[in-house]
């Protein structure tokens, strides 16, 4: 359980040094993630408005959290597949058979960790029905997982053609995510006006007439984590890993990593230009008000991300990084993912520090705290990890019963 949600299959040896850099942006978005969301959970609801200067700019820095995870993800994805020298048929490749395991773990643990068996065992003792709905939610690890599949889908494309640099491929791809993902937020805010009953109408969910479990994959009641939100995160990211593995040589030049920050800083500064793209296709009728403004955050944050990987670049070429605790945090971003849901949100068991304990009811000093301990504590997990490895790696050996081992 120790291999990273970015890969589980690290396991040949390599020659080339390693990318610190890497590691550490794995190990600051798991960091982040936890702190966001058990300060999130913890905080009062008096604090939480922007007239508090620094919940402003915690909200902004919690709001960096899941474009980095996503980000990351490909990123590293696509750098340890883009490491095959081999030319073996896709199906065929060790990284893209281990790839498709690792989708089949994510979607697996995604649906189990929303299982609640303390209400199902309260409605069968109580003799009343009980509801799924939320079992069906479409959340982080179910959407990495899609993300993952289609690097790979993208990956045996550019098999197929034998034509360009794949890292173009990502981007044109991750392009049309984002363009698609502003077109359904639009209509997601129409939408909310019905459900709100400003507008007439029930809310339109998309694709209309399916299942929930698959409407919550685009549009749905419980898709806050949908495939066009998050997945053009995991693609940028693929492109990013495959132009650092193309050039990965020149990563510990300065010039290099003050590109990608140089890059990132133009990315999160779109905004204007976008505002200004929009009012002259409005103009020439070419497409309704806000459909570009509404893919500014996406690049915003995409380029905040690229220069936090800017960074690290630089402080990996030009500093001794000597914290192998911290990037071990790195390597195991699934297991401390599942747990912290199950002890925060009480996945799959129904009880957990929310609301039993923490309910939005601390105030600043308090909740930090919280997210201090919860950050010690995954940090200590993480320490001791192999014997749990062991014990997760056995039982989900009865899980998925076909694997083969190692």
């Amino acid at each position: 359980m120790s291999e990273t949600i970015l890969d589980k299959q690290n396991t040949e040896k390599i020659k080339k040094p390693r990318l610190l850099f890497i590691d550490m942006a794995r190990s600051f978005a798991i960091l982040l993630m936890i702190e966001g969301h058990f300060t999130g959970a913890a905080l009062g609801k008096q604090y939480k408005s922007d007239d508090y200067f620094l919940y402003k700019i915690w909200h902004n820095l919690h709001g960096l959290t899941s474009p980095l995870f996503f980000t990351v993800t490909g990123l590293i994805f696509v750098y340890l597949l883009m490491g095959t020298k081999t030319e073996e048929p896709f199906f065929q490749n060790s990284r893209v058979k281990k790839g498709f395991k690792r989708v089949s773990e994510l979607l697996f643990w995604g649906y189990l960790i929303q299982l609640n068996l303390f209400d199902i065992f309260k409605s069968i003792r109580n003799g009343i029905e009980f509801h799924l709905e939320w079992l069906y939610a479409f959340h982080v690890l179910q959407s990495i997982g899609i993300g993952i599949s289609l690097l790979l889908l993208i990956y045996g494309l550019r098999q197929l053609l034998k034509k360009g640099e794949i890292y173009w491929y990502y981007l044109i791809a991750g392009l049309i995510v984002m363009v698609l993902y502003s077109q359904l937020k639009a209509y997601v805010q129409a939408d909310e006006l019905r459900i709100a009953g400003v507008a007439n109408g029930k809310p339109h969910y998309l694709p209309s007439g399916f299942p929930e479990i698959i409407q919550n994959m685009f549009y749905g009641r419980y898709s806050d984590f949908n495939i066009l939100r998050y997945v053009g995160y995991v693609l940028l990211g693929g492109m990013v890993g495959a132009i650092i593995r193309k050039y990965e040589t020149k990563t510990k030049n300065w010039w290099f990593g003050l590109t990608f920050l140089i890059v990132g800083i133009v990315l999160n500064g779109l905004q204007p230009i976008l505002y200004e793209l929009d009012d002259i296709n409005e103009w020439l009728g070419l497409c309704q008000h806000s459909n570009l403004v509404l893919t500014t955050t996406s690049f915003g944050r995409f380029g905040q991300v690229v220069s936090i990987v800017g960074v690290l670049m630089l402080v990996d070429a030009n500093f001794k990084v000597n914290a192998p605790l911290f990037l071990k945090l790195g390597q195991n971003t699934l297991p401390i993912y599942v747990i912290h849901v199950i002890i925060l949100y009480g996945g799959i068991f129904g009880f957990g520090l929310k609301p039993d304990v923490i309910n939005n009811n601390l105030n600043p000093y308090s909740a930090f705290s919280v997210s201090i301990m919860a950050m010690l504590f995954f940090t200590i997990m993480v320490k001791y990890i192999e014997p749990l490895e062991e014990f997760y790696d056995k039982c989900l050996g009865y899980v998925f019963f076909w694997r083969k081992k190692a």
